[in-house]
């Protein structure tokens, strides 16, 4: 939908709604949790000089690994650049937005780092609903979020207005608005791309998040929108089961990396229904959320959705309820090239069908539930997609395309889980039958799809 009908702004006042009720709703584990990921790695290295933050700990305390300060607020108070915070294995629950104002340097960066091994979760709970009640509101530059969970947010679990910063191996959901979110508010202005710019999503998750006040139409598992600056990617992520899209890219500014991402199964009513009765005391009569995968752009008829979109290697599937789409142009008037990605059993798999001015290499469609399996306006560079070369393509062609291999736990690493997800099948007709576009490959020619046969 269209998202200025929901002005983000610090000063709004908080809703009278209490979030306490939303956590309380059991998590449907078969259908949206991925397996627990190993969020930093147990043989990583320890900073002993870090500020320790632990659930049994004392702000009056050193603030070591044998005397830990209690809050996170309060070690991010006294952090200067070049300070690591570790957090503790343990649920830290906090009622206020923990703001992130402070500005590190790129060879001394702000850290905030779950200790090796361990699964910090961060919940917000206790915070009133609404745009005020951001879980983190990170508005300072050059900070590292590593390993960390982060729930029940009023709003946004991260909500990303500076630059140069760092969200890696990082886990959000059923926060009250999108889980990541880059960008400003309808009406700012970036003429020159300099705010909110540079800022790097890597192996983050993100799930079941959901906005009461506008009945799921806003809440998406990765938002860039409403003006962002240059330089934003989104590396190995992966969005599922959020009321509005997987990604939203609406009135954006300049253009945003996507490489290497899966979404899938966004917008559907029934994931919230019991949420919202719980919540609100009655039935959701209307719901708002658009359901779509990668949803690049929104505005353009108004001139506020500009840049030239890259999105590589990536997967979306099963975005299907109200006709929606894997890969979504969304009325965007920049360009947007799409290559080696895969899309099966949405409602529209590609729908770009108002401008010319876009590129497609490498795709591969099959299976959408609606009419067309893709919709591509005239004009547009088509190279050695599976439209283009008239090659019958179905589930026979990858070794797995289900949920549960998508929502596997992640690798030690944080990487994408390797479990075949994706990946072709030895006999698919897919292999070798791309076109050379500067990506690596193996054979005599690029593969079809999101990934080369290994």
């Amino acid at each position: 939908m269209l998202k200025h009908s929901k002005v983000k702004s610090l000063i709004l006042g908080a809703a009278v709604f209490s979030a306490m009720s939303f956590s309380t709703m059991p998590i449907q584990s078969n259908l949206v949790m991925a397996a627990e990921n190993t969020n930093v790695a147990a043989n990583e290295t320890v900073i002993e000089s870090a500020i320790y933050v632990a659930v049994y700990g004392n702000d009056s305390s050193a603030g070591t690994k044998e005397a830990p300060l209690k809050t996170l607020s309060y070690a991010v108070s006294i952090a200067n650049p070049g300070t690591t915070i570790y957090l503790r294995d343990g649920l830290h629950k906090y009622s206020s937005t923990i703001n992130l104002n402070k500005v590190g340097t790129e060879t001394n960066p702000i850290n905030i780092f779950a200790y090796p091994g361990e699964k910090p979760v961060i919940d917000f709970s206790a915070q009133s609903y609404g745009a005020s009640s951001r879980g983190f509101s990170l508005t300072g530059s050059y900070w590292h979020l590593k390993g960390l969970e982060i729930q029940y947010a009023g709003d946004n679990g991260i909500k990303i207005e500076g630059n140069n910063n760092k969200i890696e191996n990082c886990i959000t959901h059923h926060n009250g608005d999108s889980g990541i979110q880059l960008g400003f508010a309808h009406e700012t202005v970036n003429p020159n791309g300099a705010l909110c710019a540079n800022n790097e999503i890597i192996n983050c998750d993100s799930y079941f998040n959901f906005d009461f006040d506008s009945s799921g139409g806003d809440a998406d598992g990765f938002a860039c929108k409403m003006h962002n600056g240059k330089g934003n990617k989104f590396i190995n992520c992966r969005s599922w089961r959020n009321s509005d899209d997987g990604w939203d890219l609406y009135e954006t500014d300049w253009g945003v990396e996507i490489i290497n991402c899966w979404t899938w199964h966004n917008g559907d009513k029934t994931d919230f229904d019991a949420i919202y009765q719980k919540k609100m005391g009655r039935k959701m009569s209307s719901y708002q959320g658009n359901g779509n995968g990668f949803k690049l752009g929104g505005n353009g008829a108004g001139g506020s959705s500009k840049g030239v979109h890259v999105v590589k290697n990536c997967v979306a599937f099963d975005n299907y309820l109200r006709s929606k789409k894997g890969f979504d142009q969304n009325s965007h008037a920049g360009s947007v090239i799409v290559q080696n990605c895969l899309s099966f059993g949405n409602g529209y798999n590609y729908m770009f069908e108002t401008a010319s001015n876009m590129e497609f290499s490498n795709n591969v469609s099959f299976g959408a539930k609606v009419k067309l399996d893709h919709e591509i306006a005239s004009g547009s560079i088509e190279k050695n997609n599976t439209w283009n070369l008239k090659i019958t393509t179905d589930a026979s062609d990858f070794t797995g395309l289900t949920e549960d291999l998508a929502k596997a736990p992640r690798n030690s690493d944080g990487s994408l889980p390797n479990n075949g997800f994706a990946k072709l099948a030895a006999n698919s007709d897919l292999i070798d039958k791309g076109v050379a576009i500067g990506l690596p490959f193996l054979g005599t020619a690029p593969d079809l799809g999101a990934y080369e046969l290994r």
